[in-house]
């Protein structure tokens, strides 16, 4: 299993993507998110990009991913996502 964490230490709330799948998981300024895997750390499974929509996490292999906030919750697609137009 792999793991890697992703932190908001701005001041607004911040979008993390997870790839190949899209789903979307928004974070509130000081909030960290651990994006999961089954694949082993050897095989690099993670890539993160940082860009102006937020950040992605590609999970490079064909193993499915869930995201976890810091106390073991899962984090569901669409989580604390902003109305249309609100950011």
């Amino acid at each position: 299993m792999s793991k890697t964490s992703v932190s908001n230490e701005t001041s607004s709330r911040l979008c993390l993507w997870v790839e190949p799948w899209g789903t979307d998981h928004w974070m509130r300024p000081g909030e960290e998110f651990t994006v999961v895997t089954k694949t082993e750390a050897e095989e690099s499974p993670f890539n993160v990009v940082v860009h102006g929509q937020g950040i992605t996490v590609w999970v490079n292999s064909g193993d499915d991913a869930e995201v976890f906030d810091k106390n073991g919750g899962q984090v569901p697609c669409g989580h604390q996502r902003p109305a249309e137009g609100v950011l």
